[in-house]
Formats: structure tokens, C-alpha cells, sequence
């Protein structure tokens, strides 16, 4: 079984970039998934939810960068 996909370019350039680097995206959400799944098992050293929060960012935006995607890419 084949599939296409088809993007008008430059008008969908956006959605075309998002679906060549879905993988990527989905790579990221397993990275932060067992990120934090290794917190609540292992345990962390976070004294505020607000300092969880500023990790869990820090930690979405590395894993985004070592895939080489961004959310900019989101128009």
C-alpha cells in the first residue's frame, strides 16, 4: 500500500514541514514521556511546581533541538 501526500508550496509550507518532521515530533513527546515517567519513579529534587514546570520546558526545548525541529514551526 502507497500513500501521498500533496502540499501546494509556498502556501502550505507550513503544514508540509510539519508533516515531513512528524516523526521528530512524536520522538519528542516520547523523550519528555519517559523524562518525566524517570521523575515520578526515581524520584526528583524539585521544591516547587513552578521550578517542575521551568524543567519540563528546558527538557521539551533540548529534546526539539537534538531532533531539529522547533515550535515556530507552528503557524
Amino acid at each position: 500500500m502507497k500513500s501521498r501526500l500533496e502540499f501546494t508550496l509556498p502556501e502550505e509550507k507550513c503544514e508540509f514541514e510539519l508533516a515531513h518532521h512528524g516523526m521528530d515530533f512524536a520522538l519528542t513527546c516520547h523523550d519528555i514521556d519517559q523524562q518525566l515517567r524517570n521523575w515520578l519513579k526515581h524520584g526528583h529534587e524539585f521544591k516547587t511546581a513552578d521550578a517542575a514546570l521551568e524543567a519540563v520546558r528546558e527538557n521539551l526545548r533540548k529534546c526539539l533541538e537534538s531532533y531539529g525541529v522547533s515550535l515556530d514551526m507552528i503557524e
